[in-house]
């Protein structure tokens, strides 16, 4: 099956052919604004006058012509809707003219599946990093679920606003990269995680700061690089521990960068898992990639209506149906979670866990030490107050500052996520969702309230585990976090109607929706929503 791609959602106009999986061509054109960021309308304007040339010359190298080939795929979005229009009125002007099918492609799933493709992997965790994209992707239940992603800007879209504020021109990713090659001194900047979620808004500002007071810009470009590529491979590892997944992809316009390819490759090995980064060539946003996803979703769904072919600014991945991976469904039996190892010990008499915080190879060791004392310190405050608060946790036997230990109670049982597919899980959900409140009421916030970070004992009892990213003083936000992430993880393992948390919680409050509101706001955060 022959397809032609053309891909047009921002900076970048693509063509590419694909026979199969083999790219037989792929040819782009980058506007480059002469100042500032992107402008959406120049933008569209480079593409009109770019793409009958980047068409003509991907039919000229892979050596077909537009009657050979039998199915015409765009990018569809998220993008800027002048480019996007752009893109998809070639695409239907060829499809009318040479009577070809014709369907509309998630732009995310493009950057997926051409890396898929190339890795051979059949169903991996992805971290998918551009402008205006960072995302933790997994297939689940018929559909790519996103786990993890920013919640505010795009990691890409930070750094070349970094760069610009440093007076370089767009794109600044490649700035930063070469100014952070010169770095040495590792500068205080937010880190910023929950849950498998990412900002970086206040980490840029931080880091303006830090070039106003004088610091030097490789000081401040290397802090930024190993902060926030630490930040979204803690995020992927979390989330591949989450679902079970023996393989890993990197990908997006970011995943060019040498040093985040390194880190990522570190990740990988360290976990002695199978690991992919996407092809420098194959990164950045091509009509190949829109032709791979292209020619998949044509034999799974058929082809769109040319009425149809509208484009969707906000198009979400996990809006698409992925029925051509297989599914697969490996609860993690291990004792290693995505921060810690468990092993079994006796304290005085009693069964105990250890549980280790481990060293991750990917951060650098001044970082992974500050992360992982400040996460000991906090898991070990935040049970206390739980316990205080009558939530079940499990008892702290004993800490251990120069291993990065706690000694914790041996809880028998399940994690939730484990039985999250089981028709008790409604009833139990019942049951949680007052424990949450409960904790909210004291103004505690567990910070990471997945469906893996909650238990259920052999005797029954909700048990709440690995509050690490959690306080004691918690802000309404900080409370619609927890319910935010539960949301999520529960979305994103194909369980339906996780609406339902919000309900359940409304009832609790009894008439209180400050936190409801923080929720929604949280919701409208979300990319393209």
């Amino acid at each position: 099956m022959i397809t032609l791609g053309i891909e047009g959602t921002s900076h970048t106009v693509g063509a590419g052919i694909v026979r199969d999986n083999t790219i037989l061509s792929s040819i782009t054109h980058v506007y480059a604004p002469k100042r500032g960021g992107i402008q959406p309308r120049e933008a569209a304007n480079h593409h009109f006058d770019h793409i009958k040339e980047v068409v003509d010359e991907a039919f000229r190298v892979a050596s077909v012509v537009p009657g050979d080939i039998d199915l015409v795929s765009f990018s569809r979005g998220p993008g800027l809707g002048p480019c996007l229009r752009v893109a998809a009125t070639a695409a239907r002007s060829i499809s009318l003219k040479f009577r070809k099918p014709i369907v509309g492609v998630n732009h995310a799933m493009g950057h997926l599946e051409v890396a898929r493709a190339a890795s051979g992997f059949a169903d991996p965790a992805v971290l998918y990093v551009s402008g205006g994209n960072t995302q933790v992707i997994m297939h689940s239940q018929g559909f790519y679920r996103v786990f993890g992603e920013t919640m505010d800007i795009g990691l890409g879209n930070m750094l070349d606003k970094l760069a610009r504020g440093m007076g370089y021109a767009f794109p600044g990713g490649p700035v930063i990269e070469r100014l952070a090659s010169d770095g040495e001194n590792l500068l205080d900047l937010p880190y910023s995680v929950k849950g498998m979620d990412t900002a970086f808004s206040g980490i840029l500002t931080a880091a303006q700061k830090h070039i106003m007071d004088g610091k030097s810009k490789e000081d401040v470009s290397y802090s930024v690089q190993e902060t926030t590529f630490s930040m979204v491979l803690e995020c992927l590892e979390r989330g591949l521990k989450h679902m079970s997944r023996d393989e890993i992809i990197l990908t997006g316009g970011v995943a060019i960068n040498k040093r985040f390819r390194e880190m990522f490759s570190n990740l990988g090995k360290s976990l002695g898992i199978r690991y992919y980064a996407a092809e420098p060539q194959h990164c950045g946003d091509n009509g190949a990639m829109i032709a791979i996803a292209g020619s998949l979703i044509y034999r799974s769904s058929g082809p769109d209506k040319l009425e149809d072919t509208w484009v969707n600014q906000r198009f979400r991945i996990d809006e698409v149906p992925a029925p051509w991976i297989e599914e697969r469904w490996n609860p993690n039996s291990s004792m290693e979670g995505a921060e810690a190892r468990l092993t079994e010990e006796i304290f005085r008499g009693r069964r105990a866990l250890r549980k280790q915080r481990l060293a991750k190879s990917y951060r650098i060791p001044e970082l992974d030490n500050e992360i992982r004392k400040a996460r000991l310190l906090q898991e070990f405050q935040v049970i206390h107050a739980l316990d205080r608060a009558g939530i079940r946790v499990p008892i702290v036997y004993g800490i251990d500052p120069g291993s990065n230990s706690l000694i914790v109670e041996h809880i028998e049982g399940k994690q939730l996520r484990d039985i999250s597919r089981t028709a008790a899980f409604p009833d139990i959900l019942q049951a949680l969702l007052p424990i949450v409140n409960r904790m909210h009421r004291c103004n505690i916030s567990h910070g990471d309230l997945t469906l893996s970070n909650i238990m259920i004992s052999r005797n029954g009892e909700l048990v709440l585990i690995d509050p690490s990213m959690g306080t004691m003083d918690a802000t309404d936000e900080d409370k619609a976090v927890d319910l935010f992430l539960l949301e999520e993880s529960m979305r994103s393992s194909g369980i339906p109607d996780p609406e339902s948390i919000e309900a359940i919680y409304n009832k609790l409050e009894s008439g209180n929706s400050s936190v409801i509101e923080k929720l929604n706001l949280l919701k409208k955060r979300r990319r393209y929503v």
